[in-house]
């Protein structure tokens, strides 16, 4: 397994990444990820971590898809200090706040579960995978919490390959998480994830299969600031 040493933030402030999505070729809905500043939180210092995903056109009357979360990543450690949920998919809504407290997550709902300290969403998760180094060939553990579970989610790297996505060609890693079955990315198999192989492994497509398919979240343009790089 590989040793990991956590680094001080490297990528930047402000930065959003746009994606469309992707059913085969036809373009399906759109997604961003978003970090976006640094807040206090139970009087420790944040990240704030945003993201969305919805369903356009047509494929809507199909699979209607509107989701919002927001996760605020301890920035010592990177663990998780709460997670909110906002779900809109089709006839279901439903919103779900995690707290995260030493070795216990409480929920909205007043379910309280047991937890490792250092546990992770899956969006710190994605973020602390951008913020450390690796090389193929490595395995990378995550303490990991989900659906009021806990797992050791498993990181293989594969690489080089290269891809093309609407924001250009690039050299990419590819990391495979072995996730519990669950919701996740609206998934209930593994993920795959192709990151640019430089420091800031910018995540740019996110391959998630579900029940009619698999969908691709392709990198469409970065924000830094609000401009356009």
């Amino acid at each position: 397994m590989l040793p990991l040493i956590l680094l001080s933030l490297i990528i930047p402030m402000n930065e959003r990444l746009n994606y469309g999505g992707y059913y085969g070729l036809l373009r399906v809905g759109s997604s961003y990820m978003e970090i976006s500043g640094v807040e206090k939180l139970k009087d420790r210092p944040v990240y704030i971590i945003e993201s969305s995903q919805k369903t356009e056109g047509i494929f809507s009357f199909f699979f209607h898809l509107e989701d919002y979360y927001i996760s605020y990543v301890d920035t010592g450690s990177f663990s998780t200090s709460r997670f909110i949920k906002k779900i809109h998919e089709g006839n279901y809504k439903n919103e779900v706040t995690l707290d995260f407290e030493r070795d216990s997550v409480f929920y909205s709902n007043g379910k309280k579960v047991d937890a490792n300290p250092e546990a992770k969403d899956i969006f710190a998760s994605i973020y602390y995978m951008r913020n450390i180094t690796f090389s193929p060939g490595d395995t990378i553990s995550i303490p990991f919490h989900s659906s009021g579970k806990n797992y050791d989610m498993i990181v293989p790297v594969s690489g080089p390959y290269w891809i093309t996505v609407p924001a250009g060609k690039h050299e990419t890693y590819l990391l495979s998480p072995v996730v519990p079955k669950g919701k996740i990315f609206r998934s209930s198999e593994p993920l795959n994830i192709w990151v640019s192989t430089d420091s800031l492994h910018v995540p740019l497509k996110i391959e998630s299969h579900l029940s009619f398919g698999t969908i691709s979240f392709m990198l469409e343009s970065i924000e830094i600031g609000g401009e356009r790089k």
